[in-house]
């Protein structure tokens, strides 16, 4: 596979002209698992799951990250919904397909929110608060790209949503267990360690589907992937980590 550097990320890009749309999802994994080493070479991954963080810390940082799930998961999920809507309306199977992983996804950010407050935050407080620059930053982007890049391009950011969660949720269950997390808070994590498998894996059957009939949204995911990965998910965990270490009094371990 012949590639071209690529002056966003500083990696291999391929030649779109000369994949194919399975050689076009091998690239996306790849770069899937690029974010995953990033993210494990974090100093907010390292301090959860390092052997000996204090249990409060991890809880609280837990707390942190659902609450912004609340604050960002409508935005992710209005701008998913724009850009199905701005599909060719020949194309109303993956209208419908798409439509329907979406709708799926609605309500996650409740989810989150009710594990967050069994963390003990108040839940009043959440609905109320402003939204973090962080997670404003994230919900921006992703409404930008739902709204001015090709309508394909939001598989783009969906893609390493979904296919990076359950890796990272599986882990931290390991984690939660060995600490002695609440058990009844864990439904958040629970659900997206084994749903979210399935939905990455239908997500690359549609991308491929997709690119090779629209071989021109290639680009324009790839370009929606730099973009997610400047809001999501270091910049986000790492505001996470600070208001956790704040609360806590700057302990951590």
């Amino acid at each position: 596979m012949k590639t071209k550097n690529d002056p966003v990320m500083k990696m291999t890009r391929p030649d779109y002209s000369k994949i194919t749309p399975q050689e076009f999802g091998e690239h996306l994994d790849q770069r899937v698992l690029a974010l995953l080493a990033a993210v494990e070479a974090s100093e907010a991954y390292r301090s959860v799951f390092a052997t000996g963080a204090d249990p409060r810390y991890i809880a609280t940082v837990v707390k942190h990250v659902l609450l912004e799930v609340f604050s960002y998961g409508p935005h992710v999920t209005e701008a998913t919904f724009t850009a199905i809507g701005r599909f060719p309306k020949k194309e109303v199977k993956f209208m419908e397909k798409l439509a329907l992983h979406d709708v799926e996804e609605a309500d996650h950010g409740e989810m989150a929110l009710a594990d967050a407050v069994k963390l003990g935050l108040d839940e009043t407080w959440a609905r109320e608060r402003r939204i973090t620059p962080e997670s404003f930053a994230m919900g921006a982007a992703v409404r930008l790209i739902a709204t001015e890049l090709n309508p394909f391009a939001y598989l783009g950011y969906m893609y390493p949503f979904e296919a990076l969660t359950p890796i990272l949720t599986q882990r931290l269950q390991k984690v939660l267990a060995a600490k002695q997390f609440p058990g009844h808070a864990t439904h958040f994590v629970d659900y997206h360690a084994v749903a979210d498998i399935g939905h990455a894996a239908t997500l690359r059957r549609l991308i491929e589907d997709i690119v090779r009939k629209y071989p021109q949204a290639m680009a324009e995911i790839d370009y929606a992937f730099d973009i997610f990965t400047c809001v999501y998910p270091l910049p986000i965990w790492a505001t996470c980590v600070a208001r956790a270490r704040e609360e806590l009094g700057g302990q951590s371990v």
